[in-house]
């Protein structure tokens, strides 16, 4: 059975640790509130991967003491009429801390998919490094998609920065893979997977990861 971060109170991360979540059916409510504090020089390190074929409201809040790390990455893939919404907020709250958010979506139809984050460095954070991702390829004119990551900065000797990507395909892509005889099913197809795939093969649990792609192929992708 596949771990429901419904199920998972979060709590205080004393140690390094690895949590891998694969969603193929919908959250208990359709909600999950998720919050960690990681401890100073531990680690946290999250996959999660959402093909459900249902609504998502998901929230997760990680807070880093002073050389506390967190690596978020999170892939999603909405169809129909479904709204997905992924919240990912990284405090900074003692010096020498890192973090690093990755999101990557496909909305399919004519659903609504948001990646919203916040990186949030306190005063006092000297030595902070935070960076945000997002992009999401809509594959619908009437895909409803948002990326909107945001950066509250409160100490000036640190690193903060974010990247984001909405839309439909690259034209410039496309037609770099034709010249090399790819179809434009093919190249589509290539860049759409290719998009979730880093994400999807992170999982330490190798089993996940072949049926996240089970089930990718499963939904067209």
């Amino acid at each position: 059975m596949d771990p429901d971060p419904s199920d998972i109170p979060g709590g205080r991360i004393s140690e390094d640790s690895r949590i891998d979540l694969l969603l193929s059916k919908a959250l208990d409510g359709g909600k999950a509130d998720i919050r960690y504090e990681v401890d100073g020089g531990r680690e946290l390190d999250i996959v999660l991967v959402d093909l459900s074929p249902s609504d998502t409201d998901l929230t997760l809040r990680i807070d880093l003491s002073g050389d506390g790390r967190a690596s978020v990455k999170v892939a999603a893939v909405c169809t129909g009429k479904h709204t997905k919404v992924f919240s990912v907020d990284v405090r900074h709250n003692g010096g020498g801390s890192w973090s690093r958010t990755a999101m990557a979506g496909i909305n399919q139809d004519d659903g609504v998919l948001r990646f919203l984050g916040t990186s949030y460095i306190a005063n006092g954070a000297h030595g902070s490094d935070t960076r945000q991702d997002g992009r999401i390829t809509n594959l619908s004119p009437r895909s409803d998609s948002e990326v909107s990551p945001a950066l509250l900065i409160n100490d000036d000797d640190v690193k903060a920065s974010h990247g984001a990507a909405l839309g439909a395909y690259d034209p410039a892509a496309i037609y770099y893979m034709m010249s090399r005889g790819l179809t434009e099913e093919q190249s589509k197809r290539l860049i759409t997977v290719g998009s979730l795939l880093p994400i999807v093969d992170s999982f330490a649990d190798k089993g996940l990861s072949e049926r996240a792609k089970e089930i990718m192929g499963g939904i067209g992708l």
